[in-house]
């Protein structure tokens, strides 16, 4: 590599045109650079990947027939969809600048092939997204699987940002993945190491969450591609304070967050976090650590890459990661406690419809006339569901099936086509490989030593270059000339979406069926049948309520049931001390404190992550058995008396905490 290095200072050097004194040596630096090159494999590469990804090796499970409610999804794929045009500009050059795989030189950083890089990024997730989208549907039941493509947009509040452009992320759902795929910002390294998604080759990245509730010590922060894991970690951070406070001062809350890529592209200079991490497939899968899914180069297979014009019947995607990726989540969907995981969300969409109804939801009340508003309810939001499941086939025809699919595959073969050129370039050590390294070089130093070698830029570098490739994306456009962000957008990716579409709702032993062109009608319609079928409630829930904690003081919030002004019962309660240390708590309590069965998160302010207990509690302290979870560390079960420590606990006579409506304990009580 050092000799590589002296032979470029030379040849830099050795470009001098005037007189041309300087071409002859010139020449003969760039042919033995070309044959140190063609020798050093480290430093020219052949833009090889891994045939297959980390995930390949499992094996496929069944889908567990676990209880879900009908209004809950089991996954929400978002991925980045547009890009607004006030937000073009910063977008590239966060792009650039947070370049992953390497150092990105000053100069490239304003450089159009480096912006088509960047848009292809987002032409690219769209596309590939389907493949994932369409796997996971194929395993999961009907209309459980969602897509939220996103909008890039710009603003001076939130800065870079992104936005859903549909309502699926109104639903709730057991686990939400951030998908989108990578390309190193300057197109002259891609025969190297750095990371690209360009023909055959393709870089997933991705982050899977799920309830903090599921994975209390680490936010529900489940997956993520290690480049996203800490600005991930700050945005989990960051949705949890913003809903604690919410709660707190039971206002409303923001329910959308940005896309981890976009959030990662928006930090600057941010440490990376010391946090725990697992590998992929880690054997001691009980430790609570966030899992790394490894930065991948794929190598799709090519003889199907090259053939997609014509012959997309078989995705070489789906063999190279997205079969493997698919079983993965299905282990975690059969592996995680649905109720738990849409809970809290289950509570959000109902506020929706009817927010007295929200306050009594966490009373998890067994009245008949709680239970038949909230069954109402539920089966709304579940007709909600299935109206934007209808709505995502639809995007999926458009953008994979559709012409925006045919479109992508051809460029994705073209490029497959130019980059088997240069890989055969790359294995020749013959005069051929030094003419083009004479191209190359003078491209990328923006010498000209002739007409001779002028004619050789023009002619080779659209083989050689791969920047030429990005090119091939001019008949893609990202930006979005109007706000009216859902015409433009369904315009692209879903042809057929604006028709009108049916879904028939089922609550009792009455039908309904509800008719809209758009979700924003459907939702209204929905809203309409709501209040025109509610019933009165014989429970409520009052507003001012306290919860309490022994350290904490009384300043807390109680949604449940309450006796004179103290939290008494079941329900929900959250509370802040002045140093900014919370507390959430949900289950029994007696006058303002936890008493009985629950579970308990406090989170300490600076420090990583939480500590989760979940079991017995008295007078607001852990007591009797408890379950204990905390950032790198196995669950443990352990006997408390008062809050203290003493000693090893019977697993056997754990109070569980249970999720599922009008049953919140279970077990016997321990002593």
């Amino acid at each position: 590599m050092f000799l590589v290095e002296e032979l470029e200072i030379i040849l830099s050097k050795s470009f001098n045109v005037p007189g041309r004194s300087g071409f002859l040596p010139g020449l003969i630096a760039i042919l033995l650079l070309a044959m140190v090159t063609g020798m050093i494999g480290g430093c020219a590469g052949t833009a090889t990947g891994r045939d297959t990804s980390v995930y390949s090796s499992l094996q496929a499970e069944e889908v567990s027939s676990q209880k879900s409610s009908e209004a809950s999804a089991l996954v929400v794929i978002r991925y980045p969809a547009l890009i607004h045009t006030n937000a073009e500009n910063l977008y590239v050059s966060s792009f650039a600048i947070n370049a992953i795989g390497g150092e990105v030189p000053y100069g490239v950083q304003g450089n159009r092939q480096t912006s088509r890089v960047a848009q292809s990024i987002i032409e690219k997730s769209s596309y590939f997204a389907m493949s994932l989208y369409n796997e996971l549907k194929s395993v999961l039941p009907e209309g459980s699987v969602l897509l939220s493509p996103h909008i890039v947009e710009w603003d001076k509040e939130r800065n870079l940002y992104s936005r859903p452009i549909l309502g699926s992320e109104q639903i709730p759902s057991v686990l939400t993945i951030d998908f989108n795929i990578y390309s190193f910002p300057d197109v002259n390294e891609l025969m190297d190491a750095p990371p690209v998604t360009f023909g055959d080759l393709v870089t997933p990245m991705i982050v899977v969450k799920s309830s903090r509730w599921v994975q209390p010590s680490l936010g529900g922060l489940l997956i993520s591609s290690p480049p996203l894991v800490s600005s991930a970690w700050r945005q989990a951070r960051k949705e949890a304070d913003s809903s604690f406070k919410s709660r707190l001062d039971d206002t409303p809350q923001e329910t959308d967050s940005s896309l981890e890529f976009i959030s990662f592209l928006r930090e600057r200079d941010q440490a990376e976090l010391a946090l725990p991490l697992k590998a992929g497939g880690d054997s001691n899968q009980q430790v609570a650590a966030i899992e790394q899914y490894s930065l991948e180069k794929i190598r799709m297979n090519g003889a199907l890459v090259g053939t997609l014009p014509e012959d997309y019947s078989i995705d070489p995607f789906v063999q190279a990661f997205v079969k493997g990726a698919s079983t993965r989540i299905v282990d975690m969907l059969n592996s995680i406690d649905h109720e738990k995981a849409t809970f809290f969300a289950r509570q959000a969409a109902i506020e929706r419809f009817d927010p007295e109804l929200a306050r009594v939801f966490f009373v998890q009340s067994d009245d008949e006339s709680v239970r038949a508003r909230l069954q109402l309810a539920e089966a709304l939001v579940g007709a909600e569901r299935e109206f934007l499941a209808a709505q995502s086939d639809s995007i999926y025809d458009g953008t994979y099936i559709g012409s925006y699919g045919s479109k992508m595959r051809n460029i994705i073969a073209a490029e497959y086509r130019t980059l088997e050129e240069r890989r055969q370039l790359a294995r020749k050590q013959n005069i051929t490989t030094a003419v083009a390294v004479i191209a190359l070089a003078g491209a990328v130093y923006g010498a000209v030593a002739s007409a001779a070698s002028t004619a050789a830029i023009v002619t080779t570098s659209g083989a050689l270059l791969a920047g030429s490739g990005w090119a091939l994306h001019e008949t893609l456009e990202t930006k979005t000339e109007s706000k009216e962000v859902n015409r433009y957008f369904l315009a692209r990716m879903a042809p057929a979406f604006d028709r009108q579409m049916s879904v028939q709702m089922e609550w009792l032993e009455s039908k309904e069926l509800i008719t809209a062109r758009g979700f924003a009608e459907f939702r209204n319609k929905t809203l309409s049948l709501y209040q025109s079928r509610v019933r009165s409630m014989q429970v409520s829930a009052e507003e001012q309520c306290r919860f309490e904690h022994p350290s904490f003081g009384s300043s807390g919030r109680w949604y449940g049931v309450c006796e004179d002004g103290l939290a008494a019962g079941r329900g929900y309660g959250l509370i802040m001390n002045e140093h900014g240390d919370t507390v959430e708590f949900i289950g029994e309590a007696e006058n303002g404190l936890a008493s009985g069965a629950g579970g308990m998160i406090v989170h300490r302010r600076g420090r990583v992550g939480a500590t989760y207990y979940e079991g017995g509690f008295k007078h607001g302290l852990p007591d009797g058995v408890v379950r204990i979870e905390e950032p790198g560390q196995s669950p443990k079960t352990r006997l408390y008396k008062a809050g203290t420590d003493i000693g090893k606990g019977d697993t056997a006579r754990l109070q569980s905490l249970n999720f599922a409506l009008n049953s919140v304990a279970t077990g016997p009580s321990a002593p």
